[in-house]
């Protein structure tokens, strides 16, 4: 039988979950270059004095990358777990999930086109 624990332990617990996966992130390659050039075009943005809605824009772009990024790991981890060997639907999934990041980048990357031209 499951004991009830508080709401509050509940959700400290989720919280403790949330970072943990937040911080599995940072040892994945592809995720660590992301994030080291969203720390370099946020220069840019300091360079070009965005407007707050600028920024705005800017956090969700890359917002919208970094999450990508995360459930496209997700993807590959469970695939890998499901599927140890090779297997072309396997496959297809982890491309169609990396395909995911693809689009979020294009889109980050015009936002970030858009937002400089602005300036320029």
């Amino acid at each position: 039988m499951k004991t009830k624990e508080s709401f509050v332990k509940g959700r400290v617990k989720a919280v403790v979950y949330v970072l943990r996966g937040m911080r599995l992130m940072f040892g994945e390659h592809s995720f660590a270059v992301q994030f080291g050039v969203m720390i370099l075009t946020s220069a840019a943005g300091f360079y070009f004095h965005f407007s707050p809605a600028d920024w705005g824009l800017f956090v969700l772009a890359w917002g919208g990358i970094l999450m990508t990024e995360t459930m496209n790991t997700s993807v590959e981890r469970l695939a890998d777990v499901v599927s140890p060997s090779f297997d072309e639907r396997i496959r297809d999934v982890k491309d169609i999930a990396a395909g995911a990041v693809g689009w979020a980048a294009v889109a980050g990357l015009t936002v970030f086109i858009v937002l400089i031209l602005k300036y320029l």
